[in-house]
């Protein structure tokens, strides 16, 4: 979709973001359109995965309204008021949060913590590249960037601390049941609604950075749930869509930057306890995948690199994301 055109379209999504009737003629006239174009725009709407329906004689309005992220909202929402305005960006549509943050290393020193927020991704990703159904307004899809002094080597368990962070967020946000999946998924009730993706940039024996990408669902459309190839579920499930986006983006936020200065000092070992307090895995069986090979055990928790545990003919085994896929069970 060209800029302009996208443009106009987001204009009609904030017009629309009350949850109230717009005529198309009251649209045309914003866009400087006719009202058979308005129409056109319409449907660049919907394939962003937003329901709008329209009744004659009323206009277009939206299923339910949108809370559109707000940076404002976000830090005053925010526990730690010493962040600058100017380290968070929200964007409305964009490919992905991370590639975001990775065009703006080309031309710019990003500082530590630089994060970026959108209401839509059209090329979002998870782990191994698996797509991340990211449909506008619904969900929280954001990216912090973190300079690793050490290099790549210190990225080892990054995605677990983390991990540990959004899993906090969540339960204290009122979700019940938040559990942890090795390496780097957040469940509840054995069910996805939120998962963390590290990539990074650099060389191996010098300086690095890491760019982190974090997807939560809140409240995804109904049209939608048949895309998604896994059990999922969504914070309005438990909760009703009765809560702040903006609050709870403010607290990932300062959670996720106390995350990342905490484990720049001290490494995963202070993370450790917390992720045994989530870990859905701990004394549970699972198969670990290495190509053509399998191995089943017992998952026996996490060491201080981030490899998963597995216990087996007694005696404990490492291994690390980057090597081998895991499931529960076997």
């Amino acid at each position: 979709m060209k800029q302009h055109r996208r443009e106009r379209v987001i204009t009609v999504i904030e017009q629309l973001s009350d949850g109230q009737f717009h005529s198309g003629e009251t649209i045309g006239e914003l866009l400087g359109v006719s009202r058979t174009a308005v129409s056109q725009y319409i449907q660049d709407v919907q394939k962003l995965g937003i329901d709008v329906f329209r009744v004659t004689g009323k206009g277009y309005r939206l299923q339910s309204p949108l809370q559109l992220i707000d940076l404002s909202r976000i830090l005053s929402d925010s526990a730690d008021t010493s962040y600058a305005a100017d380290s968070i960006d929200v964007e409305r549509v964009v490919g992905s949060t991370n590639d975001v943050i990775k065009q703006r290393m080309q031309h710019h020193a990003l500082p530590n913590g630089y994060t970026v927020f959108a209401e839509a991704q059209t090329e979002g990703r998870g782990r191994r590249g698996k797509r991340w159904i990211s449909p506008f307004g619904a969900n929280l899809y954001m990216s912090i960037y973190w300079r690793l002094d050490q290099g790549m080597s210190a990225a080892m368990g990054l995605s677990l601390a983390l991990g540990t962070a959004v899993a906090q967020v969540l339960s204290d946000f009122g979700v019940p049941n938040v559990e942890l999946k090795w390496p780097n998924d957040l469940l509840v009730d054995g069910k996805k609604i939120s998962g963390i993706l590290v990539e990074l940039e650099g060389q191996a024996l010098g300086v690095a950075h890491a760019i982190i990408g974090i997807g939560v669902n809140l409240t995804m459309p109904s049209q939608l749930q048949q895309e998604i190839d896994q059990p999922w579920t969504d914070i309005s499930h438990y909760l009703g869509t009765h809560f702040s986006r903006n609050q709870l983006a403010a607290m990932l936020l300062t959670k996720c930057r106390e995350c990342l200065a905490e484990y720049e000092l001290t490494g995963l070992t202070n993370f450790i306890a917390r992720w045994q307090q989530f870990d859905r895995l701990q004394g549970q069986p699972v198969r670990i995948i290495m190509g053509n090979r399998e191995i089943d055990g017992i998952a026996a928790g996490i060491d201080d690199t981030g490899a998963i545990l597995v216990t087996r003919n007694g005696t404990t085994e490492r291994y690390h994301a980057g090597e081998v896929s895991l499931r529960h069970g076997t």
